[in-house]
């Protein structure tokens, strides 16, 4: 059995010779290729990691603008809250000053009121009665 695959062998070998330049050609070409794809993907990763660069970047400074206006909208919102309480705080002064002026409006009709009947009093007083 090994004698008939031997000289099976040597009657391939003349073709084999032949492919093997072929294939030895074959495998430089695909190697050269596997090569420069790898070098393709080394530029576009290098690429790539310029433009994750300049995204970080501009990522940060979105961050810090983010940062700033949050602290802004904070001194803001203390500011709206100081001023509501003033607010309220001179609401309630007005309205006890209303209050007040009712009150005092009150005073001065009976006052008023008052002065009348003793002008009126003293007038009748005063006259020769009849």
């Amino acid at each position: 059995m090994w004698p008939k695959v031997l000289a099976q062998l040597f009657e391939l070998l003349p073709h084999i010779a032949r492919l093997v330049p072929m294939a030895d050609k074959f495998l430089n070409q695909k190697a050269a290729a596997e090569r420069a794809n790898e070098a393709a993907f080394a530029a576009m990763a290098e690429g790539v990691r310029g433009d994750l660069g300049q995204v970080a970047k501009a990522h940060a400074g979105l961050y810090r603008q983010l940062q700033d206006q949050s602290a802004q909208i904070s001194a803001v919102a203390e500011e709206v809250k100081q001023t509501r309480e003033a607010t309220e705080a001179q609401a309630a002064k007005t309205q006890t000053l209303e209050h007040q002026v009712v009150i005092l409006g009150r005073w001065l009709k009976a006052a008023f009121a008052l002065l009348v009947i003793l002008v009126g009093l003293m007038i009748w007083l005063i006259l020769p009665g009849k």
